[in-house]
């Protein structure tokens, strides 16, 4: 039950370019096959704390990290990690001095800009923002590490392929971004229909849809968990992965690789009909990492 009307979707419909043909078709992948090694895991935090004022003027303090796990032979350890702390403020409202004693923190100091005048909660969602911009840095970071490292090993991100852009130089063919959230739509009509009432064990055929300013990424949803009585989006996850001759293709492996992550269960996340098992690991890492940000 509700209380409050949920806060606007910021972008909910893209469009879809069609690949695997005309209409979208729910295709049985077979069951859970295991994954190859070795293989990547790649995901980032964020956190952020309203530290104090100076006058109206909000001094945020954010924290971002990121991680990359590689699995061989059943093992997960740690290959590459990154992590910043800093504070964020919109810095045209305080004179030098005030910056300068913002700066004795030994903490980098980054403008949210702020609003056109004073807001108490609009200038702490700008500094929000700034610190969610840096989470993104830091994973396309780690992300393009691991890619050099390892150009042969697959590696999972968590959540979009958004980034894209700055991982086409990377040779970046064997990465694969695991959507959680459906707040932008691709799909119309009866084939969105198809999509968000999958069965479990079945995927989508592939279309293709914009990411980044130039490029486009191959996409398609899966269903890691039956939703019947649950609700419409239980265990409804979308892969995306960079536009490849095999992409099309080995949807269905992917899939399966997928299905043989589920387990164990990522339990007593919220997000667990969602959430990969080795996904959650990096989290878990992460949290450890945060120490008293958590």
């Amino acid at each position: 039950m509700l209380t409050h009307a949920p806060p606007p979707l910021g972008a909910p419909f893209g469009s879809a370019d069609y690949v695997e043909g005309r209409p979208v078709r729910a295709i049985d992948v077979g069951g859970a096959m295991p994954a190859p090694e070795p293989m990547a895991f790649i995901d980032g935090i964020q956190r952020y704390a309203v530290e104090g004022r100076i006058g109206l003027v909000p001094i945020v303090r954010g924290y971002v990290a990121a991680a990359a796990l590689r699995r061989e032979r059943g093992e997960l350890r740690v290959i590459d990690s990154g992590a910043q702390e800093f504070i964020v403020a919109p810095l045209r409202r305080l004179t030098a001095d005030q910056r300068t004693a913002l700066e004795r923190s030994g903490l980098r100091l980054l403008d949210c800009m702020g609003a056109e005048r004073s807001h108490p909660i609009l200038d702490v969602q700008l500094a929000a923002k700034v610190v969610e911009h840096r989470r993104e840095r830091i994973e396309i970071d780690v992300t393009r590490r691991t890619l050099v490292a390892d150009p042969e090993t697959w590696l999972v991100v968590d959540g979009s392929l958004a980034g894209i852009d700055d991982l086409s130089g990377d040779g970046a063919t064997r990465i694969l971004g695991l959507v959680k959230s459906h707040e932008t739509q691709f799909l119309d009509g009866p084939d969105l229909e198809v999509a968000l009432t999958l069965p479990a064990g079945h995927r989508t055929s592939v279309f293709a849809r914009t990411a980044g300013q130039r490029a486009t990424v191959y996409t398609w949803y899966l269903r890691l968990w039956p939703w019947e009585d649950h609700e419409l989006l239980h265990g409804l996850v979308r892969i995306e992965r960079p536009p490849t001759p095999d992409g099309v293709d080995e949807a269905t492996s992917v899939s399966r690789w997928l299905l043989s992550e589920r387990a164990p269960l990522s339990a007593p996340d919220s997000r667990w009909d969602r959430l990969v098992y080795p996904i959650q690991q990096v989290e878990t890492y992460l949290r450890a990492l945060a120490g008293g940000w958590w």
